[in-house]
C-alpha cells in the first residue's frame, strides 16, 4: 500500500521481525485458503470455515498469535447452529478497516508487508 493512498496511522504495523513475518504470512495464507468465504463487513472481514476440530484449533491458534502482534483488532470466533461452519470475524477501528480488508480480501499476502 503506498503512502499516497493512506498514511501510516491507517495501516496495521506488524511487530514481528522480518524473518518471522515472512513465515507468518505463509501460515496466514494457508489458513485463508481453507475459508469457505471471506466477506467484507463495515467494520472488518468475516470468514467462514468448515466446522472441524483441526480448523477450530487452527483458528484459536491464529487468534492467540495475532492478538499479540496486531492488538488493534478484535477477534470473534463463533460456533453457530447447525454447527457446520465456524465464523471468524475480524473487527478493526474505522481508521484500519480498509487496510484489514485489503489484506484479507485481496488474499495477496506477498504484496502486503505491514500486517501479519
Amino acid at each position: 500500500m503506498s503512502s499516497d493512498s493512506m498514511n501510516d496511522e491507517n495501516l496495521l504495523l506488524c511487530t514481528l521481525p522480518s524473518p518471522e513475518l515472512a513465515t507468518r504470512r505463509g501460515e496466514i495464507q494457508r489458513l485463508i485458503e481453507q475459508a469457505g468465504s471471506v466477506v467484507s463487513k463495515p467494520d472488518g472481514v468475516l470468514f467462514t470455515f468448515r466446522d472441524t476440530v483441526e480448523i477450530a484449533q487452527a483458528l484459536v491458534d491464529f487468534i492467540r498469535f495475532e492478538q499479540q502482534c496486531c492488538s488493534a483488532l478484535t477477534y470473534e470466533l463463533r460456533f453457530e447452529p447447525p454447527y457446520r461452519e465456524l465464523a471468524l470475524q475480524l473487527r478493526a477501528p474505522v481508521t484500519l478497516v480498509a487496510s484489514v480488508q485489503k489484506f484479507y480480501l485481496a488474499n495477496e499476502i506477498s504484496d502486503y508487508d505491514r500486517i501479519a
